[in-house]
């Protein structure tokens, strides 16, 4: 018998052709609801067709039971492809695509997807190995796959199949703008079915366990049935701003039976998204049978509480999955074989998480990553986004480089997907006005009577300081205390750590007042203890909180007074709904400033959307108190649309071209190319970061996240306590800058785990006030307040 894999803990054998089948079936599950199964199955079925071979089954044996890998590389991905190739390429130029597609897939099944066009003119990926006449030990191959009854049929009914839906594909696509861009993220699509059936397989296969489905259908029903308890509930409050709230939600409902589509959500903060897009997504979800709510938002901090709301409604913990991060970093060893070299990777390579929930919550640097980014560790995730009710929380918040592959990764996800979406944010960016545009729905805007809603929610008044001048963080602290001589509790928001952390200092040693900091250097645990301090503390003494913009989108905070350093009017908007936000007193006081302490050359939306909030809205005197009227934001976005356009470089460095190029085929057709795709996405993931400036999760030794780098010390090999460990270690991981990693590399405050995937912070490198602290002299002792 040919071997695909040996069980680690029993020595279980699985034959090559029972792995092959059943790949190939859950890869049609997953294909089928975009009308892709064919493709999937197909893909699933050939993928692994590289190992049935002798050669590798004692390669197997060799690494499994004796311990000793061998050094070659044994490339069993390409020959699934080939097979296609050499038998039925050139025959129909629709068949040939959907050669195309499948057979990208499989050879990029253990690299990320390769490209059809090189930039530099050289042979593609594509063509270079399925024309691969010296393959080793392709014929072996060939004769033991049709060898086995059924095996030629099989792949020749899938491949008619698969004509037929991608015909349908064609057709769908040829009424669509920029119909190149839904081909590359369909072939992406395949890609994606293929990796998590693969990897599902085998994690079931190694711990014993056969896939189950979660019961989605069961979750929303319950879901709705316990939210629509809490709606009756809230309807007998007769306050004014919850009956603003109710109708808000009232609106989400009536719209969820409405076709799927791509809708705008314009509730201004504190007016209840959460609880109006659930309402929407829950019913909208079980009208038309979707079998996932994501929930994509731009910080953690928004995760962690919106997910915490979103189980207390539905009253169903276990259905809601957070996912923040993440924590394996092992890019590089994507290109391993499948027992890969060490029991660790091959851990690691199957322990990742992949959506498998019917509640989500993730990061926009998630979503964007399992659309673009390089290798097959995200790419899995991406088909769980479709068939879904996806709701983007503060929509605003997308890299401004990025719109133009954000606006193609929603495009496709309704269209080809089948997902609906909900843009949701109190400051809605034109999204229908960049290129590509998004394609809304007709009447896409959920709430009505937009200018009316926003008076009705007003409850602050925005008062501006600023001048050519920016305040130091003492005249910000004398500003502050000041203040507090007529107020409980302060909110100060300013834009960099460096200048949270000095305000910070300044302000701690006072009497009477508790000081907390707030910064993306604490890990989500540490960050959210802070917060029920502050929330604790409220109303009963005198409190300053000193934050980074983390704060100001979606936690639900109220304080009488917010100090908010001159930034984008979204973002001051923001700020203003952590004031006064449940209308504890008639009017709150928002105090928008210029901080001298701030550095911003290295963040230029946040630098450009200061100038254009001082420029066309502060000194335009018809806003002056209407600064965050719908009026007022629309000037702002369009402005800052205009300047962004002309300072942000949308090509990333070291290319030529902005990345959306190679999707739409506008640089693929400058090239000559031996194949109908084409698509450059290898050159496309190579180049993409979600953030200007790649950060690398580090656990970090806070709480829990002490013992969880003691278990991972101790290297288990149990696969179920490792996903276990991985998926607290989110809560207790921070994102780390190269230059900040490195820095904290040369002292010795970094602890690599399995081959450097792992990073592990150092007790004296993490502070109990600021948490990472660069010059590994934290304060040991726990800090009491």
């Amino acid at each position: 018998m040919l071997l695909a894999h040996i069980r680690e803990s029993d020595h279980a054998e699985q034959s090559v052709q029972h792995h092959l089948e059943e790949v190939a079936a859950l890869a049609r599950r997953y294909g089928e609801t975009i009308n892709a199964g064919a493709h999937a199955e197909l893909a699933g079925f050939l993928h692994d067709m590289g190992k049935l071979t002798v050669h590798f089954t004692h390669y197997l044996k060799n690494a499994v039971l004796e311990n000793n890998v061998a050094k070659e590389k044994m490339d069993h991905s390409t020959a699934g492809a080939k097979y296609l190739y050499d038998s039925y390429y050139g025959q129909e130029p629709v068949q040939d695509m959907v050669i195309e597609t499948v057979g990208m897939a499989i050879l990029s099944h253990h690299s990320g997807l390769q490209n059809f066009v090189q930039p530099d003119l050289k042979p593609s990926d594509f063509v270079r190995r399925v024309t691969n006449g010296e393959l080793p030990h392709y014929d072996e191959v060939v004769q033991h796959f049709e060898s086995v009854d059924g095996n030629q049929t099989k792949v020749e009914r899938l491949l008619n199949e698969a004509v037929q839906e991608f015909r349908s594909f064609l057709e769908k696509i040829s009424r669509l703008d920029y119909p190149k861009v839904y081909l590359n993220l369909f072939q992406k699509l395949v890609f994606s079915c293929l990796i998590d059936a693969d990897r599902t397989n085998t994690r079931c296969f190694e711990e014993g366990e056969t896939v189950t489905e979660n019961d989605s259908e069961r979750v929303f029903k319950e879901g709705y049935r316990h939210l629509m308890g809490k709606v009756g509930a809230w309807q007998q409050d007769t306050r004014k701003l919850n009956q603003l709230r109710n109708l808000m939600s009232d609106n989400c409902d009536k719209v969820a039976t409405d076709p799927s589509g791509i809708y705008t959500l314009t509730i201004p903060t504190g007016g209840g998204k959460t609880f109006a897009s659930l309402r929407y997504a829950l019913k909208h979800a079980l009208e038309n049978g979707m079998k996932r709510i994501i929930y994509v938002v731009p910080y953690t901090t928004i995760l962690e509480q919106n997910a915490q709301a979103v189980r207390s409604i539905i009253q169903q913990p276990e259905a809601v999955l957070e996912h923040h991060a993440n924590v394996i970093d092992d890019a590089q060893q994507d290109e391993g074989q499948d027992f890969y070299d060490s029991a660790e990777h091959k851990k690691m390579q199957l322990g990742r998480d992949n959506w498998d929930y019917p509640i989500i919550f993730t990061t926009m640097v998630q979503f964007l990553d399992a659309f673009y980014q390089k290798g097959t560790r995200k790419s899995r995730r991406m088909h769980r986004l479709t068939n879904s009710v996806i709701v983007f929380d503060e929509v605003q918040s997308v890299p401004f480089q990025h719109y133009a592959l954000f606006n193609a990764a929603v495009n496709f996800l309704h269209s080809i997907g089948g997902s609906s979406i909900i843009l949701c944010t109190a400051t809605q960016p034109a999204v229908d006005r960049m290129t590509p545009p998004l394609n809304l729905a007709e009447n896409a805007e959920i709430v009505p009577n937009l200018a009316d809603v926003a008076d009705a929610f007003k409850r602050v008044s925005v008062h501006s300081h600023v001048g050519p001048e920016g305040w130091p963080a003492e005249r910000i602290s004398e500003f502050a205390q000041g203040l507090l001589l007529n107020t409980n509790s302060i909110l100060i928001i300013l834009n960099t750590k460096t200048a949270v952390r000095k305000l910070y200092q300044l302000l701690s040693g006072q009497e009477a007042v508790r000081v907390i900091h707030l910064s993306t250097s604490m890990c989500p645990a540490h960050r959210k203890e802070r917060l029920d301090q502050v929330k604790s503390s409220l109303g009963k003494e005198k409190v300053i909180c000193v934050s980074t913009q983390l704060i100001e989108a979606g936690v639900d905070i109220s304080f009488e007074t917010v100090i908010r350093s001159l930034a984008g009017l979204d973002s001051i908007a923001q700020a203003a709904g952590r004031c006064n936000r449940n209308q504890e007193r008639e009017v709150g006081d928002v105090h928008v400033i210029r901080a001298a302490d701030e550095n911003l050359s290295k963040l230029p939306e946040i630098r450009i959307g200061a100038e254009v909030t001082a420029d066309y809205i502060l000194a335009d005197s018809k806003f002056k108190d209407h600064l965050l009227s719908p009026m007022a934001l629309k000037t702002y976005f369009s402005y800052f649309q205009s300047q962004a356009k002309r300072e942000i470089k949308v090509a990333p460095k070291g290319f030529d071209y902005p990345l959306f190029s190679l999707l739409d085929g506008s640089l693929a057709e400058r090239q000559s190319r031996k194949t109908k795709s084409m698509g450059m996405y290898k050159t496309l993931e190579n180049h993409f970061e979600a953030i200007d400036s790649p950060t690398t999760a580090v656990i970090v030794p806070y709480g829990e996240g002490e013992e969880i780098i003691a278990r991972l010390n101790e290297n288990t090999g149990d696969f179920s306590e490792f996903n276990r460990l991985l998926k607290s270690a989110q809560q207790y991981s921070v994102n780390l800058y190269q230059h900040e990693l490195q820095a904290l590399s040369s002292t010795g405050m970094i602890h690599p785990l399995f081959e450097a995937a792992i990073f592990c912070l150092n007790k004296q490198a993490y502070d109990p006030d600021y948490g990472v602290t660069l010059d590994g002299q934290a304060e040991q002792a726990p800090y009491q307040y």
